[in-house]
């Protein structure tokens, strides 16, 4: 153990009570010892339940079918989301955007975002609308076990998949080890070969199998070349998902105007594209402690910081990067069409 992390043990202790997930970064989360006396199997075990528990509370604000979509595949499909009207409004206004925008590139694929806050109202009301959607809302507070405020942006991927090297996102991994909500609205028709978002249907249930498999991942996590499966994003090999009783992944092809919403504690992927694609979509995030009772305090919530809760949140980070405290991985890049296909 470095020095350092002597140092920062009370830290270390107090992270193991959050969604602190990283087995090279947190020394006692990485530890084999601890893990073979069972630390990472029951910090599973225990948000695998909280999070149920709160879900329980929540029951009524969904309909049944997409209680039991949920509960069966880990994610849920709703197609025809917004009145054809708004939808219209929403996507044309979203092509047409112009402004400076945050990127990212991970390998042959670039991300492009802009926040979706109340805020953005002036520029994108529609899209704006479409994202402040109560029922999105309540969708993602189920799936995520979480009573707080999504963060949603206006979303634009583009694959070249003649430059760059593999997208990490195209393997199959669970994002951390309790529940997340993602959302997409695709604003256009994403087909078979558009890179579909993929996902191995209940894979984000805690079955005993894969109580286990948890289990042998913690043992080794710490020392693991891939560098994501380190920091507690776990990989899952398509030729293993047999052993835990479950189905390959499914691509989840859709018309446009149609919202998923999912749990990324499950596998899924991005489905590589043998072609050059761009997606445009609305895409919320929402993650929260997985130990908290569900209806604590939110300063997200909070008057004047509601209404541009995405944008502080960004500009939080470019100055926690600027001060050398974490890597700046949205960087800003010139203002340009939100659709451009134009990459720097």
């Amino acid at each position: 153990m470095k020095a350092i992390d002597v140092l920062k043990m009370p830290w270390h202790l107090l992270a193991l009570a959050g969604k602190t997930k990283s087995f090279v970064h947190n020394p006692l989360i990485g530890s084999q010892r601890l893990n073979q006396w069972g630390l990472h199997r029951q910090r599973v075990a225990l948000a695998d339940r909280t999070a149920w528990a709160r879900r329980a509370r929540w029951a009524e604000s969904l309909s049944a079918d997409d209680r039991a979509a949920y509960a069966r595949d880990g994610f849920v499909v709703k197609r025809d989301f917004l009145p054809a009207e708004l939808f219209a409004r929403a996507r044309a206004e979203a092509s047409a955007h112009v402004s400076q925008v945050r990127q990212m590139r991970q390998g042959r694929a670039v991300t492009r975002r802009v926040t979706l806050d109340l805020a953005d109202a002036g520029q994108l009301p529609h899209c704006v609308a479409a994202a402040n959607d109560p029922r999105l809302d309540r969708l993602m507070r189920y799936v995520a076990a979480h009573d707080a405020v999504p963060l949603m942006y206006l979303q634009i991927i583009i694959v070249d998949p003649d430059r760059g090297g593999q997208d990490p996102q195209t393997v199959l991994h669970r994002d951390t080890f309790h529940s997340i909500a993602k959302a997409w609205l695709f604003l256009q028709d994403v087909g078979e070969d558009d890179g579909p978002f993929a996902y191995v249907p209940g894979s984000h249930r805690l079955t005993e199998r894969m109580r286990a498999w948890e289990y042998q991942q913690s043992l080794h996590a710490a020392s693991s070349g891939n560098v994501y499966h380190a920091r507690g994003s776990f990989r899952m090999p398509p030729e293993d998902l047999e052993g835990l009783g479950l189905g390959p992944a499914m691509k989840v092809a859709v018309p446009a105007n149609t919202l998923v919403v999912a749990d990324t504690h499950g596998f899924h992927a991005r489905t590589p594209s043998s072609r050059q694609t761009l997606r445009m979509e609305i895409y919320g995030t929402l993650r929260g402690n997985p130990y908290g009772l569900g209806f604590g305090v939110d300063p997200l919530a909070w008057p004047g910081i509601r209404s541009r809760r995405a944008s502080m949140l960004d500009d939080a980070a470019d100055l926690a990067a600027r001060c050398g405290l974490i890597g700046n991985s949205w960087p800003k890049v010139p203002a340009r069409r939100m659709d451009s296909p134009r990459v720097d």
